[in-house]
């Protein structure tokens, strides 16, 4: 989308209610300004599973799935004022935690196997966040996205 859009984005945002993800809910950062999101699976007790830079998928904190990257803001999938969530897709990436998967920056990344434990399919074509919101509208009835915390006005991540 690029970062003008993302800084207009985080301004709206930040007028919303803030969220806590429910189990199975879908989460992005931004990446490098806006030029680029990073996806996970939220799975409860303070846990995203995501696939890392290394291809491996690991469970990680909310400060660790934003570590090293440039976004401060966690989104959650939400419909209405709600996160949205399922108890089947959480279980879905616990079970493919430690599992190593070659990583390709464009064709096999953190959104196709966050798209994969959303569908169950992996592989899918979902390698990009808006293939991904596309997925979880379909899923989940999502239709928009609210900050879990946020950096800038509260202390991370209680």
């Amino acid at each position: 989308m690029g970062p003008i859009f993302s800084f207009i984005e985080f301004c709206v945002d930040s007028c919303r209610n803030q969220v806590k993800p429910v189990a199975g809910s879908i989460v992005y950062c931004d990446l490098h300004f806006g030029w680029m999101e990073h996806s996970g699976v939220y799975i409860g007790k303070g846990k995203i599973v995501h696939l890392n830079g290394k291809g491996v998928v690991e469970a990680v904190t909310a400060k660790q799935f934003l570590a090293g990257k440039t976004g401060y803001n966690i989104y959650v999938s939400c419909k209405g004022e709600k996160p949205v969530g399922s108890d089947k897709v959480a279980e879905r990436a616990r079970e493919r935690i430690g599992m190593e998967k070659g990583y390709n920056f464009i064709l096999d990344n953190c959104h196709e196997f966050t798209a994969g434990c959303l569908t169950g399919e992996i592989p899918n074509p979902n390698n990009f966040v808006w293939m991904l919101k596309h997925e979880v509208e379909k899923a989940y009835g999502s239709d928009n996205w609210r900050f879990w915390n946020n950096y800038f006005f509260d202390k991370p991540f209680d």
